[in-house]
């Protein structure tokens, strides 16, 4: 195999921000995924007091705020609490339980571990510290993935020779080049898309800017060979 170059939408802003259509990817992010389960005390909302309180939630919101924190301090971190869920949960009642996603992810798998493993720790440290339990289950991991040099040094020459500049950017998002590094180089051609909106009705890109990407596709087609 001489290798496998995906032609993709960016599923992000950058390439509209910098004004152009299309962007050479330099890895596929590494990401980490996790159920993380705080566990407390429910009681009766109005009786209750304060200070004897175990609340799940109040825990929960704490750890979401911190999750945000780290990955807004962390360059090229991104982190995120995609679903929350409190069991058995009404209006009178105090939280007794609370089971939420935390989603990382990073270019650099060093990075990425370091910080899913800090943020697991500040789970179990945040839970101590409120008197309640908590539990933390793996639920998936990808490394990172980079792209092949000679094949992003070939598809940057592609976008140049068809006159454009040719961006390096990094994807956030999962492609199947993360399954086909493991047979062959993989290399990848992102396309700008407006507002950098993916997997909604409002995906959208230029006719312009596909016209764009097929040049490079058979410019870089014909380096190769």
């Amino acid at each position: 195999l001489l290798g496998y170059c995906e032609v993709h939408i960016e599923q992000g802003p950058v390439l509209e921000a910098m004004g152009l259509p299309l962007g050479v990817v330099t890895a596929i992010a590494g990401q980490d995924r996790f159920v993380v389960s705080f566990t407390g005390e429910a009681g009766h909302a109005g009786t209750v007091p304060m200070n004897g309180r175990h609340d799940a939630l109040v825990v929960a919101a704490m750890y979401v705020i911190a999750v945000e924190h780290e990955a807004r301090t962390t360059p090229g971190l991104v982190a995120t609490v995609g679903n929350i869920v409190v069991p058995g949960g009404a209006a009178n009642v105090i939280p007794g339980r609370v089971d939420l996603t935390l989603d990382v992810r990073h270019p650099d798998d060093a990075t990425r571990l370091q910080a899913s493993q800090g943020l697991i720790g500040y789970a179990h440290a945040l839970a101590s510290d409120r008197g309640i339990a908590v539990d933390v289950r793996p639920v998936g991991e990808n490394a990172a993935v980079s792209c092949a040099p000679r094949l992003r040094d070939l598809l940057a020459r592609a976008v140049r020779d068809s006159g454009r500049e040719a961006l390096e950017v990094a994807s956030g998002a999962g492609h199947d080049g993360v399954v086909m590094s493991q047979l062959c180089d993989v290399g990848m051609l992102f396309v700008r898309c407006k507002g950098g909106v993916s997997h909604n009705p409002a995906e959208s890109v230029e006719v312009d800017d596909v016209a764009a990407a097929i040049a490079a596709l058979e410019r870089f087609l014909e380096l190769l060979a």
